[in-house]
């Protein structure tokens, strides 16, 4: 430990003017004294040797007790420390000036007698009380790796361990030189030899009770017989703790089976017994040295007590790492371990680091198998990655692996463990799913890193994270290859937007007229064979017909569950199957999404088809019906009301087809233009659904109040054109009874004047003033009830209008703009006339009428 050269002379005449600072006269008789003393000092090779052992036994003569100890924390921490070299020199140094300042020069032979006294004492140390810790029987004891792991015979006590203080740790060291007889006399006091005594604290180590040892309850925890006193007692004590420990450390690692236990928690309970094995060691050194010993030099209790301090401290740590990990497994003693490995004291992280890497290597095994074959051999469920064998293929992706958050490492990050997720998950489909990955794949540089496993093994520049990240990047762009060209994702998004998005207008304008008549049939009276030629029907008369084929085989008709009186219009939607790999990408979940979209566009396009058949009926019977002057203010009322609600169709299929869904696809297409795996085009995919859905106010798993009062009045407007269309209808069937009517009479009159028979008698007379009597009631009525419509309509139209002002999104106020372009409800409602600014739609939102009716679910 200590340089074996001389302490330089200029650094000694700089400790000598330190020294003397205070008396400036006394420097040359200082230096003068310590020159020579260093001179004829001897050298010794091994660390302080004997010279701080005369130190001590004269601090030990004088009773000096408090000294003693403050002297031996402050040789320890010299030596530890690595600033000074010349360690031994320098405490010879100090030791000098301290006789010079006590007796003078003058006692210097007194001095120098007394250091030639210690160096006697010490040469016959080898015959002492430590002779045993020089030298055991055969070598075992310094060639054995596990005593170099912490259970080696200390030469010095390690006296900075937290569970022995530091003061009680000094204390022993400097008692054990204390003369073995008095040890002896005191040991025939109490009714035990020395001999006895050792061979029972033996016995204890092992577990086993005796008569100075009692173990009454047999779990371990030994009482000591009254007989021993004062620091006999104290050691024995001491001893008896270290047989406790090994006794509890046995009983949790015996109660492990060996066959089905946990992978990991069965390498943990290996480490363990490994480490008692080299206790074991110890004991069998200790028996030899007690077999061995004499009268001259016998063994003592304090002997064994500074031998097994530190195996002591290593047993506590053994006695709390199976007590915390007894009951888990896999990920969870993981994260124990390494959180205890996590200690300040290097002695502690040595004993500890051994063992979670053994923990660790069953781990390691499972992870290797996931990332390389796309598979887990996990039959304890200790990986942080779990699999559903009995999901189907269309939720591979989804739902057949998932995290298992409880069993995650703690040094294991959230994003690192998606990188696991998602690494082995396109191992698996390339594998299970495509056949791509050769069985014998081996990851580059993977084994190496797991074999050479330390903690920075998943920091971010760590072998095994570059590994990950490699195979990650690799697999992926792999899998990502595949979908796009085996599976043809981008051809099949694409003809999900023109199908069930309703991206293809003149298909869906086809499908309307070709299955009208189906469809205004009741719910219950509906069939999938009768609809299905309508579909090919408008395949075959619509763009349609020049589509992939693959994409026509899939398109198909889906009838929805029906709720009370419903109309096949309601329940009627279209569907697209997909199957294989592909199949991924369109989980049930998102499946149950195209439908709900589908639903809803298909809602507000058959509004805007009606009302466009309505406005082409009134425009063909307009010249025919000029004749009829008293329906002019009905027609021409009806007109108006046409076209209002058309204007306002128009908008709304603008802004769901174009603004709502034309603007995210070409979102989603940049997206996977940009996407490097899989997991970025299913995010991509979902959020294009999500932002959809919200926009069309479906936003079903956030279905805030805002847009459940849009979709309300959605549906009450919807119902508005329902009935005025059914108004429409009753009307056109009146006006063109009448029509008919008067046409015939017009008719009968030509031909009675043809036939030269002039005048109507009383009766037609009658019936004519009957039938205009009974066709004015029928204007009258109806004209009665589409006010009614109209005024309800606007009503609906203004709440809307107002929802749509004071809504958040940006997107939606300006949609009230549109909708009202003419600025004709603002003259109905003052409120539509306030700027938008966020007050004011707090006030509006305040103002505006909630009806307190609930989303019927075919809705």
């Amino acid at each position: 430990m200590a340089s074996s050269k001389k302490i330089s002379d200029e650094s000694l005449q700089k400790l000598c003017k330190a020294g003397t600072a205070k008396q400036p006269g006394s420097y040359a008789r200082w230096y003068a004294y310590v020159s020579q003393e260093l001179a004829n000092a001897p050298q010794h090779d091994g660390g302080s040797g004997d010279f701080d052992y005369s130190i001590e036994q004269h601090l030990v003569k004088e009773n000096r007790q408090d000294d003693l100890l403050r002297f031996a924390e402050l040789k320890r921490r010299l030596y530890e420390t690595s600033i000074v070299e010349k360690k031994d020199e320098l405490l010879r140094f100090f030791a000098m000036m301290s006789y010079f300042r006590v007796n003078g020069v003058q006692k210097k032979i007194n001095a120098e007698r007394t250091r030639s006294e210690s160096e006697t004492d010490v040469k016959q140390l080898g015959s002492g009380d430590f002779a045993f810790l020089r030298h055991t029987p055969g070598g075992d004891s310094e060639k054995s790796p596990g005593f170099q792991q912490g259970f080696s015979p200390l030469r010095h006590i390690e006296i900075n361990h937290s569970h022995i203080s530091r003061r009680e740790s000094l204390a022993e060291s400097i008692s054990s030189n204390v003369s073995s007889r008095s040890a002896v006399c005191r040991n025939l006091e109490s009714g035990y030899s020395q001999h006895d005594l050792i061979r029972e604290v033996i016995f204890a180590f092992n577990g086993i009770g005796g008569s100075v040892f009692i173990d009454d309850c047999g779990d371990g925890t030994f009482r000591i017989s009254q007989k021993l006193k004062g620091s006999l007692r104290q050691h024995a004590s001491h001893l008896a703790e270290i047989g406790t420990l090994n006794f509890k450390i046995r009983k949790i690692i015996d109660s492990v089976p060996h066959i089905g236990a946990p992978y990991c928690l069965t390498a943990l309970v290996s480490a363990i017994r490994d480490q008692l094995h080299e206790f074991n060691r110890l004991i069998t050194n200790l028996e030899a040295q007690l077999r061995q010993s004499s009268r001259e030099s016998p063994m003592t209790l304090l002997q064994i007590r500074i031998i097994t301090h530190q195996p002591k401290c290593h047993l506590k740590w053994l006695a709390t790492v199976a007590n915390e990990c007894k009951d888990k497994k896999g990920g969870a003693l993981l994260s124990t371990l390494h959180m205890l490995v996590q200690h300040g004291d290097p002695k502690v992280r040595e004993w500890l680091t051994p063992l979670l890497t053994a923990a660790s290597a069953p781990f390691y095994s499972i992870l290797s198998e996931w990332l390389e074959r796309g598979t887990l051999n996990d039959p304890h469920m200790e990986f942080f990655i779990s699999a559903d064998n009995e999901t189907i293929v269309n939720n591979f992706w989804h739902r057949k692996y998932s995290l298992r958050e409880s069993m995650r490492p703690s040094f294991i990050s959230q994003a690192q463990a998606n990188m696991v997720l998602t690494t082995g998950k396109s191992v698996a489909f390339l594998t299970q799913c495509c056949g791509k990955v050769p069985k014998d794949f081996k990851i580059p540089g993977l084994q190496e890193a797991i074999e050479n496993c330390s903690d920075k093994l998943w920091e971010v520049d760590g072998a095994l994270q570059v590994c990950i990240e490699v195979a990650h990047r690799d697999f992926s762009k792999e899998a990502l290859v595949v979908m796009m060209q085996d599976g043809k994702l981008a051809l099949h998004l694409q003809a999900m937007r023109r199908y069930m998005l309703l991206g293809s207008g003149d298909f869906i304008k086809s499908l309307m007229e070709c299955a009208a008549e189906e469809l205004n049939k009741k719910a219950g009276n509906l069939m999938t064979h009768t609809l299905t030629p309508k579909l090919e029907t408008a395949i075959r008369s619509s763009n349609a017909q020049y589509e992939d084929e693959d994409v026509l085989n899939r398109l198909d008709v889906k009838l929805l569950y029906m709720y009370n009186e419903e109309y096949g219009w309601d329940i009627f939607s279209l569907q697209y199957c997909i199957d294989g790999p592909i199949a991924m990408i369109f989980p049930p979940e998102v499946k149950v999404k195209y439908l709900s979209l589908f639903n809803a566009l298909w809602r507000a396009k058959r509004m805007e088809w009606l009302l466009s058949n309505m406005w082409r009926s009134q425009a063909i019977s307009a010249r025919e019906l000029r004749k009829m002057t008293e329906i002019g203010p009905l027609i021409r009322e009806l007109s108006v009301l046409i076209s209002e609600m058309n204007q306002f169709m128009r908008q709304m299929q603008y802004y769901l087809l174009f603004e709502c869904v034309e603007c995210q696809w070409s979102l989603l297409q940049a997206a996977i233009n940009q996407a490097a795996s899989l997991d970025d085009i299913i995010q991509a995919h979902s959020k294009f659904l999500d932002n959809i859905l919200k926009s069309c106010f479906l936003d079903e798993q956030n279905f805030s109040k805002e847009s459940q009062h849009l979709t309300l009045i959605l549906r009450h407007i919807y119902n508005y054109i329902l009935d005025v269309c059914k108004l429409e209808a009753e009307f056109d069937k009146l006006i063109n009874t009448e029509f008919q009517r008067r046409k015939d009479l017009e008719k009968r009159y030509e031909q009675l004047e043809e036939a030269s028979m002039y005048g109507i008698t009383k009766d037609d007379e009658e019936k004519e003033k009957y039938a205009l009597k009974r066709f004015s009631n029928a204007i009258t009525k109806i004209q009665v009830t589409l006010v009614l419509n109209a005024d309800g309509y606007r009503e609906k139209v203004k709440t809307f209008l107002l929802a749509l002002a004071s809504h958040p999104n940006e997107d939606l106020q300006f949609l009230s703009l549109r909708l009202d372009f003419n600025e004709y409800y603002k003259t109905l409602d003052k409120r539509l006339s306030a700027p938008h600014t966020l007050s004011y739609r707090r006030r509006s939102s305040l103002m505006a009428p909630y009806v307190n009716m609930t989303v019927s679910a075919e809705f």
